[in-house]
């Protein structure tokens, strides 16, 4: 697991997620070591079918959904397989998933302008929740996955040329793909005037703790939202919601305005153009055009609801550089 995470995870989009299913396991593995199941040393044939199942259990004991067991019983799959191309095992023990009944529903859920606006006024006002106002705007304003726009720093944003690329240098994103957007003018002002990353946890410090000439700001990188995302959600009275239902809220506000749907699959990153229309498309006046009007359109229309997300790119204050 160790070599599959360095040799073939670290060059995967969103490698965080794998490494924190292979934590699972690991924690799995130490109770089953105190319960006098497994001795010090796991080999490969010890992954008995047995096994499989108490991991199963203890997972949902533990609260988790179907997708998430799912998960974790993939990277073990996705070890195992690797180590055998590998030629470091011979043959990989079949891993099952679990059954389909037992993994949650799509997600589907679009929020109404109202929750998306009740979200935005929750953060509204507060440093310690800015960060996530960030990330909300950001999100809706390209429809990307929340990993991509939690990835974003100040080398994503072309400001000359009005584009956010989210592609990440010596990545490799393979089946996810990242579209090169243009920026809205809701997205325009959260993107300007920042250095490092752009969406960053930042609130000041007390002016009797700084120190003289240190930074006025504590600043730290933002991997994950999903505990003050709940937290969010809990004060502005929305259910069923996760980040990612931003992006799906955004993508079917376009399908419902319509957009064409090359524009909203190149949006989602799921486009099927070869490798030369996906690197030079971008280049085109008309690249994206009906889905970024309308998502300024959408813009326009959650600012009858909240002022939360305007600002503007001239406002010092709100664009003071993310700089320790």
């Amino acid at each position: 697991m160790t070599d599959w995470l360095r040799f073939h995870v670290s060059t995967l989009q969103a490698a965080d997620r794998y490494l924190v299913s292979v934590e699972h396991w690991k924690d799995f593995f130490d109770l089953e070591r105190k319960a006098g199941r497994l001795p010090a040393a796991i080999t490969v044939r010890l992954l008995a079918p047995q096994l499989q199942a108490r991991f199963r259990d203890w997972r949902f004991k533990n609260g988790v959904g179907g997708h998430t067991v799912s998960r974790d019983l993939a990277a073990l799959r996705g070890a195992l397989t690797w180590a055998w191309k590998n030629q470091r095992i011979e043959h990989p023990p079949f891993i099952a998933d679990i059954p389909t009944h037992l993994k949650a529903p799509a997600r589907d859920r679009v929020l109404a302008m109202a929750e998306v606006a009740a979200l935005m006024d929750a953060c509204a006002g507060r440093d310690d929740r800015e960060h996530i106002l960030r990330f909300i705007v950001i999100e809706l304003g390209i429809a990307g996955r929340p990993e991509s726009v939690l990835e974003l720093t100040s080398d994503n944003i072309n400001l000359e040329r009005g584009l956010i690329d989210p592609r990440q240098p010596g990545r490799v994103h393979p089946r996810k793909r990242r579209a090169i957007v243009p920026i809205a003018k809701a997205v325009m002002p959260w993107v300007t005037g920042i250095e490092g990353k752009i969406v960053a946890y930042r609130v000041p410090i007390a002016e009797k703790n700084r120190e003289p000439g240190g930074p006025t700001h504590l600043v730290r990188e933002t991997r994950s939202i999903k505990t003050a995302w709940k937290t969010i959600c809990k004060d502005a009275g929305v259910v069923g919601a996760t980040p990612k239902t931003l992006r799906h809220t955004m993508l079917t506000w376009l399908a419902e305005r319509g957009v064409p749907k090359e524009q909203r699959m190149t949006l989602a990153g799921h486009s099927a153009q070869d490798t030369t229309a996906r690197n030079y498309e971008h280049l085109s006046p008309q690249y994206l055009r009906s889905a970024i009007a309308e998502v300024d359109a959408y813009f326009d229309e959650l600012a009858k609801l909240t002022t939360a997300h305007l600002r503007y790119a001239n406002d010092t204050d709100a664009n003071e550089p993310l700089a320790a």
